[in-house]
């Protein structure tokens, strides 16, 4: 049987022990605070401001994808609370994090089964489930085939490797999309 309680004579550690850890320690092995992080990434450095390079665009990328992802946030709080309305306690994904197409898939088998009379809201998913299949590609392009950036533009490559001009009102309006959509699912 072994000292919960241990002491420092008996872990070798310098200094107060609790529950078989050093107290205070940055590291379960208890090796001394630095505040040199070890380089992860040898060379690497950051990016070097471009006078090239918009500012509101960037920050347009930035709420495109914030929003996408509270566009998810508030689909699996909904998926989750119509869950628990039916007595559904299981958790939405299981271990993996379900894509917007299972959410919505979901949602709508949901909303069917709690009024199967209410043509609307089904109508409603289906729209919904159409503009986020086009927004869902838009950001695809954004993320993986962004290149460069010209003024207020993104020159991006799809997936056949044809390139595309984004402008920073088309962002800045799929964002807004998003948002529209997220309000929409919030009201379901």
């Amino acid at each position: 049987m072994t000292d919960s309680k241990a002491t420092p004579d008996l872990t070798g550690h310098n200094g107060p022990v609790e529950i078989g850890t050093p107290v205070g320690s940055p590291t379960p092995t208890g090796e001394p605070d630095t505040s040199d992080q070890a380089d992860l990434f040898p060379g690497a450095r950051a990016c070097a401001a471009s006078p090239v390079v918009s500012t509101a665009l960037l920050e347009s990328i930035g709420c495109l994808v914030l929003a996408w992802g509270q566009l998810e946030r508030t689909t699996l709080d909904k998926v989750t609370t119509m869950r628990r309305s039916f007595g559904d306690v299981r958790v939405v994904g299981g271990r993996t994090r379900p894509t917007m197409q299972k959410l919505l898939g979901e949602l709508r088998a949901l909303v069917a089964m709690r009024d199967r009379h209410d043509k609307q809201a089904l109508a409603m998913i289906a729209e919904i489930d159409g503009a986020l299949q086009r927004t869902s590609q838009f950001r695809q392009i954004i993320i993986d085939g962004a290149q460069d950036v010209t003024g207020d533009t993104l020159e991006c490559r799809d997936v056949k490797n044809g390139k595309i001009d984004i402008s920073f009102s088309e962002i800045t309006r799929e964002a807004t999309q998003i948002e529209r959509i997220r309000s929409q699912i919030a009201l379901l």
